[in-house]
């Protein structure tokens, strides 16, 4: 009889996501038109791959990105767009799957996946034919893979290779000592270098040393689809020249305290909140972070659920009700109209800031009340990924629990025991 009632559920969840989703659906895959435009330059005349345009919007992407959509070229359109879409949706199920430690019920998943397809980041990925879940479940899988996983850290560094955001999670491989991933990473990603070199060595010379800081190529940073620092200033100052230097002190701050706090979680079991702070961090930092990037939405905020111990369902409603509602598109935007934003509407307008801040607090005084709780951090394994149980959180040792919430706790008796229970 339950099972029945989480299938009605289910069922439930999907007619109104697909009711609700074709309302929302935007922008006609245009970043898939692009990226084809990508692929399809590079077979015809590769030296113009940055020259070309498509109704004004050009290729900001590395050389490898171009090579990675020949296939999607070469197809026509309506399979191009199954195929693609496809990928995307199966990308999501991975995301909740890897969030979660795989342990949702067949009929809570469907659920989750089907109400998830209507949050702001997940339809515009889809809208405009993005890559951003395929990269985030492709990082997730790598970084949160067994340590004894042959060339674990690969995916990471061929992810990087086709958009430079996962770049980012470099960090979290150095801080927390993971030596093996960070070189198969490293090499990963020299490789996709080298491949754009051999395919078109005038447009990566070109991309490397003069578009890869031309922020004007991607798009207005005023705009309130970019929920990160760097607009935030520029909407708060009216300065179109970007933060300056409070935005570099701030960059700064976001990149020393996050990965300090990735670190942290990482020993103590946390690692879908670590990686999932870590792509805060490049959210966060980086010059333009366009809405469909949040998908990391969906993670984080299944590892603050699972740390908290009270209010969960209040939490889950306010956090995926935000990234559902998307106040940041209810003040006037388009055409630098953020700039004469009210005060009470730059509150609406970086929403998904200030609920990166609200998470952010919440794993971080959660450590402190962990600490105060006399958890054991000392770790056996160290922060050592590659060589000791710590890292492998599939391995032997026990899984954390939802959301990465297992950790260390102490027993009546004094010794440290994980919390979860055991895989099979």
């Amino acid at each position: 009889m339950r099972s029945k009632v989480w299938w009605g559920l289910a069922f439930g969840v999907c007619v109104v996501a697909s009711v609700v989703l074709p309302m929302l659906w935007q922008h006609s895959l245009v970043d898939l038109k692009v990226y084809r435009l990508g692929g399809t330059t590079l077979l015809d005349e590769a030296s113009a791959l940055y020259d070309v345009r498509l109704a004004g919007l050009p290729f900001t992407y590395p050389p490898f990105a171009a090579v990675v959509m020949v296939p999607f070229a070469l197809m026509p359109w309506a399979v191009a767009v199954a195929v693609w879409t496809v990928g995307t949706f199966v990308s999501l199920i991975a995301v909740w799957r890897l969030s979660t430690h795989n342990r949702l019920g067949s009929p809570v998943l469907l659920a989750v996946v089907a109400g998830s397809l209507v949050l702001e980041p997940v339809r515009e990925t889809l809208g405009f034919g993005q890559v951003n879940l395929m990269l985030c479940a492709l990082v997730l899988y790598d970084v949160l893979g067994p340590a004894g996983r042959p060339a674990r850290g690969g995916w990471v560094g061929l992810a990087a290779g086709v958009k430079l955001t996962p770049l980012v999670f470099f960090g979290l491989l150095v801080v927390t000592k993971q030596w093996k991933a960070l070189a198969h990473a490293s090499a990963a990603f020299a490789v996709t270098v080298l491949v754009g070199f051999v395919v078109t060595p005038h447009g990566a010379k070109e991309y490397w040393t003069s578009l890869l800081a031309d922020t004007t190529r991607i798009g207005g940073l005023a705009f309130s689809s970019n929920q990160s620092w760097n607009a935030f200033l520029i909407r708060l100052t009216g300065d179109l020249d970007g933060g300056g230097l409070v935005w570099l002190v701030l960059v700064g701050l976001t990149v020393g305290g996050g990965l300090w706090l990735a670190r942290q979680l990482w020993v103590t079991g946390e690692r879908v909140a670590a990686v999932s702070v870590t792509a805060l961090v490049g959210l966060l930092c980086s010059p333009v972070s366009w809405s469909h990037h949040w998908v990391w939405a969906i993670p984080l905020g299944v590892a603050v659920i699972g740390r908290l111990m009270k209010y969960r369902l209040l939490f889950c409603i306010g956090w995926f009700g935000v990234f559902t509602i998307a106040p940041i598109w209810w003040p006037p935007n388009h055409e630098n109209r953020e700039l004469d934003w009210s005060f009470a509407e730059q509150f609406s307008g970086n929403a998904y800031l200030i609920a990166a801040m609200v998470a952010v607090v919440i794993l971080a005084v959660g450590l402190r009340h962990n600490r105060g709780s006399g958890i054991d951090r000392s770790d056996p394994g160290g922060c050592q990924a590659d060589s000791g149980d710590i890292g492998d959180p599939g391995g032997p040792g026990q899984a954390p629990v939802v959301g990465g919430g297992g950790g260390l706790r102490r027993r009546r008796g004094g010794s440290a025991v994980r919390v979860g229970p055991h895989r099979g």
